[in-house]
């Protein structure tokens, strides 16, 4: 059976399960929370979808793991940001590194676990929508601009290497549920504009019919952007009919995205220093298209027994184009004719790709480099939620199976350039020839995984939780210009999970854990391991040794409460009295086999993936939010010491402390890179008048060592706090004018470091570390309209 005809077969299994099986549930009920400046606390966890969960409704003190909870409240605004940007604002534990330089491709950490949009970058989060998983086939990749977030009801951030939420949920899972036409009525649009060329409108409108309701939002973004080169535009919209019976809910999600992004990326730090502007080569384009279509279903078979399950289909069109300079030049033999290297002992004749030497005069110094990635992905999943008694105690469980299946086209070429002095790169009509600058690959993955959890309540004080999941993989490589490439590899593995809460007093809750979670190595990870033939991600891939699975063992302790309340006759009258909720965990993560990315290729960015051993993540995480009269605020720390747990040799050529052979010699306990030691978020909340309140909240975040210096011998990326503004004033019972200013004082900071060799643009410089320099002050206002 050909590829296209296997791809056929998934989409009508798909839909003929989905239709069978009704899709999945996103219609539980909203928390009800206060909004504290940001993080909630959880007071249960709802079904999403056929999403795997700790139980349905599950009292959040019976959770053994401290899941963080963004609200409505707190997402509903006007211009929310977007989720990766929401996250890095508010949950204890995140940050961000922006190896990309744009604010649509921007990698996100959380317990020193990455989901990114970048191939490159070690994925170890999965992330799920309305039950539906979002990693992409290809590299496990997260495309946060494919995201609405004014469509977004909730967000439920999981930690810890939970076994139900499949494969790569290594630091855990992020749970998203999105709006319907039951649990958010109305219209409302936004319109704001500011620095930097920026405009943005958001609209949504939510509408109930009796038992049918639908939703629709769409986002609109424009950007010329504080570098050069660097203009952006982003279209996000979200669709969803939903039909509630008594017993039955149905739903229908559709998910649409365009997106035109440019990460200029890290400059060396000496350009940088010359103007925080200015780039190192242009362009460095991306292209998303996205399409995700979604079926959810719930059916209530009892009172005590019910069945949810959903179908998916995505297609995401990727296209890149990445400005670089090459060591193109006269061969030595013949110097009429270009070569590649020229000079040593790897030269090359430079050919086009129908096999015609280059002439020299073509002058090229530079390359395009092109990819184009199409990928179809389809899944279902159906899971059986009992909600009942065993031995006269309360227990609830969830069993339940997942397929997934990801077909992907690829493809990869350069085009011969010239750099112009504003160190763009301009293409020409030569395309290169050779394997070197060509790559043809169709791969297949095949997910399967049967899933359980249980929440039984030994006493009122004491609930054990049990959980499991066994997922088999197999990812298939076609070469589609040889064979080198081809491949078949299949992994399997059952993980297990074990916590326990104990209530200690109405106002403190202990709670332990440990779980297992395992990530393959991707598609993209396979076809580029090899330290012989670097690159250039993601470019071009080569034939490679083969990758081990990683394994991820997490323990987790943890203690949580909350103390005053309105009380007396403020209680009666059901106004709100000072109250402050708090948590405090610690954790242990353990990875076997961990997947890194080595940064050893002759362009920046250039490399390859390897096993690195063991690698550690050591935490602690302290949330404090509370409100009080017209006050609310909130105060979240994180710890997360990310280290290598094997001794390692590896290649960084451009390592100043670098051996003859270029290589560097890491130690157990020295850090992984661009990962901050501690975080911390904090924010303030004031209604001053029932028409005028605002807001400031700051985000601190200390050192991270440069990729490439994985052996910690160099100074760090330095630290930084960023402080930002909002403020609303009601107009009328309509109109709002709303004001955000993010990093109000006009900080100097990077996000993101990586070594490398500037010599090729710039003979003078010897300093080989670059950085992503963090966004300048920006000034947004605009209006809020409620119709």
């Amino acid at each position: 059976m050909t590829s296209h005809a296997r791809r056929r077969v998934g989409l009508a299994w798909m839909l003929a399960t989905g239709m069978a099986t009704l899709g999945g549930s996103a219609l539980a009920q909203e928390s009800g929370e206060e909004n504290t400046g940001g993080v909630v606390p959880m007071q249960g966890i709802d079904i999403i979808g056929a999403t795997p969960v700790l139980g349905a409704g599950i009292e959040r003190e019976k959770v053994p793991a401290n899941v963080q909870i963004i609200d409505r409240k707190a997402i509903d605004q006007a211009a929310p940001p977007p989720l990766d940007t929401l996250l890095n604002r508010t949950i204890a534990g995140a940050s961000t590194a922006d190896s990309a330089g744009s604010t649509g491709l921007t990698s996100l950490n959380f317990r020193g676990f990455t989901a990114s949009p970048i191939l490159g970058e070690p994925q170890g989060i999965a992330v799920y929508q309305n039950g539906i998983r979002l990693n992409e086939p290809f590299g496990d990749t997260v495309f946060w601009s494919t995201i609405p977030s004014v469509a977004i009801d909730q967000v439920q951030v999981i930690p810890g290497s939970n076994p139900v939420f499949g494969l790569n949920a290594l630091g855990g899972a992020i749970s998203l549920k999105m709006k319907d036409g039951f649990t958010y009525q109305g219209a409302e649009a936004s319109a704001l504009g500011g620095s930097f060329g920026h405009a943005e409108g958001s609209a949504q409108i939510g509408r109930r019919f009796g038992d049918i309701a639908v939703y629709g939002a769409v986002n609109l973004q424009h950007e010329d952007g504080w570098r050069p080169f660097s203009r952006e535009n982003l279209a996000q919209s979200y669709f969803d009919l939903g039909v509630r019976k008594e017993r039955l809910n149905l739903g229908l999600g559709v998910t649409l995205s365009r997106a035109s992004l440019v990460g200029n990326g890290p400059s060396p730090v000496e350009l940088l220093d010359l103007s925080r502007r200015a780039i190192f080569t242009a362009p460095d384009a991306t292209r998303q298209e996205t399409i995700n279509i979604a079926l959810r279903g719930d059916y209530e078979l009892s009172t005590l027994f019910s069945v949810q399950a959903n179908a998916y289909y995505r297609n995401a069109a990727v296209k890149t184009a990445n400005g670089d300079t090459a060591e193109f030049g006269a061969c030595t033999d013949d110097p009429t004719i270009l070569c590649n290297n020229p000079g040593e002992d790897g030269e090359a004749v430079l050919s086009e790709r129908a096999g015609a030497a280059i002439p020299a005069g073509a002058g090229f110094n530079g390359a395009v480099n092109r990819t184009h990635t199409d990928t179809n992905a389809t899944g279902a999943s159906v899971q059986l939620t009992a909600d009942h008694s065993l031995f006269g105690m309360k227990n609830n469980a969830v069993i339940g199976a997942s397929a997934d299946f990801g077909f992907v086209r690829y493809r990869s070429g350069s085009e011969g350039g010239i750099l112009t002095d504003d160190r763009q790169v301009i293409g020409s009509p030569i395309s290169l020839g050779g394997d070197e600058f060509n790559t043809g690959l169709n791969t297949e993955n095949h997910y399967y995984g049967l899933y359980f959890t249980d929440a039984l309540s030994l006493s009122d004080r004491l609930t054990l939780t049990l959980a499991g999941r066994f997922n088999h993989a197999d990812v298939t490589l076609n070469d589609q210009q040889g064979t080198a490439l081809n491949g078949d590899h299949r992994f399997d593995r059952f993980n297990p999970s074990v916590g326990a809460t104990f209530q200690v007093t109405p106002a403190l809750n202990l709670y332990t854990s440990y779980s297992e979670a395992n990530r393959i190595p991707t598609a993209a990870e396979l076809s580029c391991a090899d330290p012989e033939q670097p690159c250039r991600v993601p470019n071009a891939f080569t034939s490679d040794p083969p990758l081990k699975q990683v394994v991820s063992r997490t323990i987790e302790v943890g203690a949580r409460g909350r103390f005053g309340a309105a009380t007396g006759d403020s209680a009666s009258k059901g106004e709100k009295g000072s109250t402050i909720s708090w948590s405090l965990s610690a954790y242990a993560t353990r990875n076997q086999d961990d997947i890194i990315f080595i940064s050893a290729g002759p362009v920046l960015g250039s490399g390859f993936f390897q096993n690195a051993g063991n690698t550690q993540r050591l935490g602690i995480e302290a949330g404090l939010n509370g409100t009080w009269k017209r006050l609310s605020w909130f105060a979240n720390y994180g710890l997360v010491r990310a280290t290598f747990d094997s001794d390692l040799t590896l290649l960084s050529p451009d390592h100043p402390f670098a051996d003859a052979d270029g290589q560097i010699f890491v130690h157990s306990g020295d850090r992984i890179p661009n990962i901050p030691l501690h975080t911390l978020k904090a924010g303030v909340d004031y209604a001053a008048t029932d028409r005028w309140s605002f807001g400031v909240e700051t985000i601190l975040t200390s050192g991270r060592f440069f990729r490439s210096d994985e052996s910690n011998q160099l100074p760090q990326v330095p630290g930084y706090a960023v402080v930002n503004l909002h403020s609303d004033l009601r107009l009328n019972d309509r109109i709002t004018a709303v004001l955000r200013i993010d990093n109000l004082f006009d900080r100097r900071y990077s996000t993101f470091g990586i070594l490398g060799d500037p010599t090729g643009v710039f003979p003078t410089f010897t300093d080989p570390r670059f950085e992503t320099p963090g966004h300048p002050r920006t000034i947004r206002a605009g209006l809020h309209v409620v119709f």
